[in-house]
């Protein structure tokens, strides 16, 4: 995702990125507080992508599996992505 110049303009120009750590170590689930508030993202898988509005709620979850194109993510198919959930201009 950061490797993609057109990614990472959307990213950096419409939204807060926060990647959340949801690894199990020494067996315990981090961050697992977070990942229940949001309804059990990584369900779909990781990486997931949960965007909230600007208070917080969750507007969409997207597993990212359907953003790929070959062995990586289509910076076209994420960047439709990321602009149809960006905010208002």
């Amino acid at each position: 995702m950061q490797s993609s110049p057109e990614i990472a303009t959307a990213l950096a120009r419409d939204y807060v990125l926060v990647m959340v750590d949801v690894n199990t170590r020494k067996g315990v689930k981090r961050n697992a507080d977070v990942v229940e508030r949001y309804g059990n993202p990584t369900q779909h898988g990781l990486p997931v992508f949960v965007v909230l509005d600007t208070d917080g709620q969750p507007l969409v979850t997207q597993e990212t599996g359907s953003l790929e194109d070959g062995e990586g993510h289509s910076p076209a198919k994420v960047t439709a992505f990321l602009a149809q959930w960006a905010p208002a201009r």
